[in-house]
């Protein structure tokens, strides 16, 4: 049995919504959406998955603002990244799986890749009872490195007294979280939304069976 499993937190145990969408919720500009779009761009150009250095958001939103003319502060940004955060919506296998390993004893990290400010996701998972869960919280943010960085993962296993022949990484993103934990000897589960071959994932589980799965691998001894 792995006596540790490190869990990614969007798309993972939570299905993430947009940007876009959320940022015309909390400010009334006619431009909202496409600013928000042009958020999202930027993340996607700023941070592809080999990159390990954290940015300031604040600079990613404010470039945004800029670029139709309008001011941003940071209450702004935070208050669309609570919306952002509050409108995910957890998946049907969250709290089962994660109830289910605590029982049995299984030591939980949660290892984010996140932009914007630690504090706001933070307070969006206390709020839904998740962090009562895990062992350790780390907010990529945080500690100003993202995976797949191995010292993210190195950081993880330290901060619980972990090994990695006895971890677990559970995923959605094959560079991230399977690569990035791979190397450092860490076995890994990819979540698909459908069935996939991963050559770098020891295991691969379809969405629809994950409670089961998670729980099954998890209890796997070599």
């Amino acid at each position: 049995m792995y006596d540790t499993v490190i869990f990614d937190y969007g798309n993972t145990l939570c299905k993430m919504g947009s940007i876009a969408r959320t940022l015309g919720k909390v400010h009334p500009s006619k431009f909202a959406f496409e600013i928000g779009t042009l958020i999202e761009e930027y993340i996607e150009q700023l941070y592809p998955p080999e990159r390990v250095s954290v940015l300031d958001w604040e600079a990613i939103w404010r470039t945004a603002f800029l670029t139709y003319g309008l001011p941003f502060d940071e209450d702004i940004g935070r208050k669309h990244l609570a919306q952002f955060a509050s409108e995910g919506e957890l998946y049907d296998y969250t709290i089962p799986v994660l109830e289910s390993l605590k029982s049995r004893g299984i030591k939980m990290v949660l290892l984010a890749n996140i932009t914007g400010a630690t504090e706001v996701f933070q307070q969006d998972l206390d709020a839904r009872g998740l962090s009562r869960y895990f062992d350790r919280v780390i907010w990529t943010s945080e500690i100003g490195y993202r995976k797949p960085s191995p010292k993210a993962y190195q950081l993880a296993l330290n901060s619980i007294g972990s090994s990695p022949a006895t971890t677990l990484m559970v995923g959605n993103n094959i560079a991230t979280d399977i690569e990035g934990a791979s190397d450092l000897g860490i076995s890994t589960l990819l979540l698909c939304d459908q069935h996939s071959v991963c050559s770098y994932a020891d295991y691969v589980v379809i969405r629809s069976n994950a409670a089961e799965e998670i729980i099954r691998v998890a209890e796997l001894v070599d």
